[in-house]
């Protein structure tokens, strides 16, 4: 196989790992939502594992790229490669990655937020039951945070 069609190979693979990924940030936000530890748990080691796949697909695409760019003396980008091989599927390709790799990006915030959001309602209520259980100390502790 030649190395631009291994390359094509390993993006497709990529392409396929990033949009896993984005159904699992999908997966943990209506997990947040929903309060739902036990299911965060699952989508966490769900992650880390395909985080880890997709960081062993990039250094074999990285590798390639190097290979290809050196036998064949053109540049690196997606697009120096396009120029070379005239194959219209990295275009396509980097199209989608880049789209891709946004749209995680975002959800990735927005679960970010959620998570602070819950975190701050979580410590909000464990002062209130405190307060309830040890009224002198939620006093104090109101007077510190006024």
């Amino acid at each position: 196989m030649t190395t631009a069609k291994e390359l094509l190979r390993i993006l497709k693979e990529e392409l396929k790992g990033y949009e896993g990924l984005y159904e699992l940030l999908k997966k943990e936000k209506e997990a947040i939502i929903s309060f739902r530890p036990s299911d965060l748990e699952d989508i966490v080691k769900e992650k880390d594992t395909l985080v880890l796949q997709l960081r062993l697909l990039d250094e074999e695409r990285k590798r390639l790229v190097q290979e290809y760019a050196r036998a064949n003396s053109c540049g690196k980008s997606l697009v120096d490669i396009y120029n070379h091989t005239g194959n219209k599927e990295f275009l396509e390709i980097r199209s989608e990655l880049i789209s891709l790799l946004q749209a995680i990006e975002e959800l990735n915030e927005i679960n970010r937020i959620f998570i602070e959001r819950a975190t701050l309602h979580l410590k909000t209520s464990s002062t209130f039951l405190k307060s309830i259980v040890n009224p002198e100390s939620y006093t104090r502790a109101v007077s510190r945070e006024v």
